[in-house]
């Protein structure tokens, strides 16, 4: 299902705000490192054998009696990667996890192309990873919802795994938008992988109502299932175990949370019963992810 068109009018003129990641794709409009022919002057330089001599600058000539290449700032496009969860358990929660990350993948697709930059999305599910083709510009939304609303979550994919295959496509220094449950154990490789070529990456975080509290499983006895590979567990739920289940989720998003900050980045964790709407016009701006 597409977003909320009233959403996508909100965020229509957002835009990520970088801190790592590099302009330095195509044609856009963010200033880049690169000089060379633009609108906007930068510097000087001498002139080298091989330079467009219309570039000289006649002004400079005059004066020191020398060559010099006039160079202006060249505007880019940043490479935005978004890379969505859709294994086994994701499809766990009431709402559904996948359904409320797919929307976040959407939308945070959606600023992406809005801004002019290149947007390419990868989402792990049933039959493997799958990678939308690069669109940029916001004309180009409703492609990238069509071919979201094809996809089919599930299966045994690795979604760890599945990242590090993808980082043979994303190049250098791109934006990286990780939406997930977070619970697959070859992730923290794969933010390692990441860091390695220079990605700046955005994590979000969404977890079942009954992944936060427990409580509404009840108490005694509870057979526990893994929707990654079907390994039961028989456990007895009490307060304590409450206590200590809690302690230890809050440890493991803080220390995923210092992981990424202390590279660059961001991490978020919401219920896949959250309000959207929220989370990316205030949440995310408060952050400042979006401008």
């Amino acid at each position: 299902m597409s977003p909320s068109p009233a959403l996508l009018e909100q965020l229509s003129t957002a835009r990520f705000v970088m801190t790592r990641a590099a302009p330095s794709v195509g044609i856009g409009e963010r200033r880049s490192a690169t000089k060379g022919v633009g609108l906007e002057f930068a510097e000087h330089r001498p002139y080298r054998p091989g330079d467009d001599v219309r570039h000289l600058d006649p002004r400079v000539m005059a004066r020191l009696g020398e060559s010099y290449i006039r160079q202006y700032f060249v505007d880019r496009q940043l490479p935005v990667f978004i890379l969505l969860d859709g294994t086994r358990s994701m499809l766990a929660g009431s709402p559904q996890k996948f359904a409320i990350a797919a929307e976040i993948a959407q939308l945070a697709a959606f600023v992406g192309l809005a801004a002019g930059d290149r947007v390419r999305v990868g989402v792990s599910g049933d039959g493997g990873f799958r990678w939308s083709q690069p669109l940029q510009g916001g004309a180009r939304a409703q492609i990238l919802f069509d071919w979201f609303a094809k996809l089919t979550p599930g299966g045994r994919s690795d979604f760890g795994q599945d990242i590090e295959t993808a980082l043979r496509d994303m190049g250098q220094a791109a934006y990286v938008v990780v939406v997930s449950d977070w619970w697959d154990e070859r992730m923290q490789r794969a933010l390692d992988m990441l860091d390695g070529q220079g990605h700046e990456v955005v994590g979000i975080q969404v977890a079942a109502p009954e992944e936060i509290d427990p409580t509404a499983l009840g108490n005694g006895s509870v057979l526990l299932v893994d929707e990654e590979t079907g390994d039961e567990v028989e456990t007895v739920i009490d307060e304590a175990v409450i206590a200590d289940y809690r302690a230890t989720l809050e440890t493991f998003k803080a220390n995923l949370r210092q992981r990424l900050v202390s590279r660059g980045g961001r991490f978020f964790s919401l219920s896949s019963s959250a309000d959207i709407t929220r989370f990316f016009l205030r949440d995310l701006r408060a952050a400042g992810v979006l401008l």
